[in-house]
């Protein structure tokens, strides 16, 4: 509707001309850039003092929703990308998942969604995920919806969308302790890795390779109790960040902590007696915060382990799923295993898990000593 100008004129209040009838009122403003104009009618029955009062609280509210109209536009046309920016500030992720959560969106995630608006995403563009990443393992794979599924639901609570587009069988489901590859032959195995750490690191053995070369082992129990570690179930990156004060040797536990391990608590292990031994022999006198390995890529050894156990597909990581194998064979619960290797069940309370890998470890430590002493008969 067009607005008669000349009838208007301008009041003690910025932005608000009053109509020559003294009800009607002409809000002229400018926000954020954009003009905007609009003309409001005040009640007849107020005094003209207070029709200019209700006019300036009427600018005001008109002012709040086309700001807040606004923002709600910029939030509509909000992009999976955006959203995965926001979610990594909220949720606080260490640094060590960021990394892992970085690299899994740029690779997986946004080629498919991240130019797209959140309020466009159907489940079919989550099944389209699923089928460019159907080479990935299921634990990779589940990291795509580790990090979509906070975006979601970070969504819904901005008011951008009234529901998730994930779907139960989006989602893949994880049998960690199934997907652990076994190992032929694990038990010699086990004891013959548990030997060549020993060997390596825990006597002056000469070993002769090939063309007449040679290598000198000399006692290391640094070295020593890092890879029988490794040898009872931990990850590399477990092990390498542990700190003194993470080791209890009156009550042999020790703890991985809340932001190096796979979840979202600190992790607490019986501490095996072998580890204990080695460790015990360069204990400083005071347990502090500093790390108790200082190697912190220990690839350069494993040459020598696999040229003293003829085991060539020797790493740090195979030992867990060596482990696995190893004691599953020698009868070992499932559920110890679990707890020996960190696993965790989101339905089951912090404090039993907790309770649960203390108990498990003790349980595997006992067989582990057992499986090796039967390989020394």
């Amino acid at each position: 509707m067009a607005i008669d100008k000349k009838s208007y004129r301008k009041t003690a209040l910025q932005n608000i001309k009053i109509h020559k009838d003294g009800i009607k009122f002409w809000f002229d403003f400018t926000l954020n850039g954009k003009r905007y104009s609009k003309l409001w009618t005040a009640t007849k029955a107020q005094s003209p003092n207070d029709r200019l009062k209700a006019a300036g609280r009427q600018l005001d509210i008109i002012k709040d929703e086309i700001v807040h109209a606004n923002s709600i536009e910029a939030d509509i046309q909000a992009t999976i990308d955006d959203y995965y920016t926001i979610t990594k500030t909220i949720n606080k992720w260490s640094p060590r998942t960021t990394a892992t959560y970085d690299g899994v969106y740029k690779k997986y995630i946004y080629p498919v969604l991240g130019d797209m608006k959140i309020k466009d995403i159907q489940p079919k563009h989550l099944t389209k995920l699923n089928i460019s990443t159907s080479h990935l393992a299921k634990g990779s794979a589940k990291k795509l919806y580790d990090i979509l599924i906070p975006i979601f639901l970070q969504a819904i609570e901005d008011e951008i969308i009234v529901r998730t587009p994930v779907k139960r069988v989006h989602v893949p489901k994880r049998d960690q302790l199934s997907e652990k590859k076994v190992i032929a032959g694990a038990e010699a195995k086990y004891r013959t890795i548990y030997k060549a750490i020993n060997q390596l690191f825990n006597s002056e053995d000469t070993i002769v390779y090939g063309h007449g070369k040679t290598y000198q082992c000399s006692y290391n129990p640094h070295h020593l109790a890092l890879f029988l570690f490794g040898f009872h179930g931990r990850r590399i990156g477990e092990v390498t960040t542990l700190k003194w004060n993470d080791i209890n040797f009156d009550t042999n536990q020790y703890r991985i902590r809340k932001g190096v391990s796979k979840i979202d608590t600190d992790m607490i292990f019986t501490l095996p007696q072998d580890v204990r031994e080695a460790l015990l022999k360069f204990k400083p006198d005071t347990l502090t915060d500093e790390d108790v390995f200082i190697v912190k890529h220990p690839k350069k050894f494993y040459f020598h382990i696999r040229k003293i156990s003829r085991i060539d597909e020797f790493t740090f990581h195979w030992m867990r799923n060596l482990a696995v194998s190893a004691l599953s064979s020698a009868g070992v619960a499932s559920q110890d295993l679990s707890g020996m290797l960190g696993h965790t069940d989101l339905s089951t309370l912090r404090k039993y898990l907790s309770l649960q890998r203390e108990q498990a470890t003790s349980n595997t430590n006992d067989i582990s000593v057992k499986l090796l002493a039967e390989g020394a008969k």
